[in-house]
């Protein structure tokens, strides 16, 4: 008598596209005065706190996928650009794995400073006086980095977020995510905004097959 043993081929994995949408019409530009390095930055600059396209998608924003099973496999680091360009941080929100490198750059030929913080505590605080500068900063901790330029930019702001998984994603221009290898189940998915605040729905993953989501905010008050 011979048995046979049927053996489980790869577990199939899911993905979600999704959209962050503002809920309402689209409030006027905003606009941030600039008291230092003016004749290089201007005398104003376009507030990039909250950055809504021309359909109403919402840029910037940090979307997590909570609750997921470990697979045991971590995202590889990598190295991330944080650029000092026009008087902002280029890009203004981004994720990346722990372990990986921060190339911090000046493409400005004026002095800017980099401060990172996770929560109240500084993790590294660069200055970079000369353009074209690059120096290299650590990306070990888990947790939301706050970055900061100290010397009159108070419009200057960045966020890194260090997460051990792959299941983060930052909204494009037209507010538009995908996060991709989900496993089958059902998770709480967790939108984060600097200036609009927080949002969560609940999404059902089906192995082989897209979900498709949007999470909506109301207009960000004064």
């Amino acid at each position: 008598m011979c048995l046979w043993t049927a053996l489980a081929g790869p577990v199939q994995a899911g993905e979600i596209r999704g959209w962050v949408r503002l809920a309402g019409p689209r409030p006027p530009e905003e606009f941030q005065q600039v008291f230092k390095h003016r004749e290089f930055c201007g005398e104003r600059m376009p507030s990039e706190r909250v950055r809504i396209g021309s359909d109403g998608g919402i840029a910037d924003v940090l979307v997590t996928l909570e609750d997921v099973p470990l697979s045991g496999r971590s995202p590889a680091p990598k190295t991330a650009v944080l650029d000092n360009r026009a008087c902002r941080f280029v890009p203004r929100v981004q994720v990346v794995p722990p372990g990986s490198r921060l190339d911090v750059r000046n493409s400005d030929p004026i002095l800017h400073t980099v401060h990172a913080y996770l929560g109240s505590e500084t993790i590294f605080h660069l200055a970079l006086p000369v353009f074209r500068q690059r120096v290299w900063a650590a990306l070990d901790r888990p947790g939301l980095t706050r970055v900061e330029c100290d010397v009159g930019h108070t419009w200057m702001r960045a966020y890194i977020l260090v997460r051990d998984d792959a299941f983060a994603a930052v909204t494009g221009p037209d507010g538009a995510f995908h996060l991709s290898g989900v496993p089958a189940g059902t998770f709480r998915l967790h939108a984060w905004h600097e200036t609009l605040g927080t949002q969560e729905v609940s999404v059902t993953i089906v192995a082989g097959r897209p979900t498709s989501t949007t999470l909506f905010y109301g207009a960000p008050s004064n």
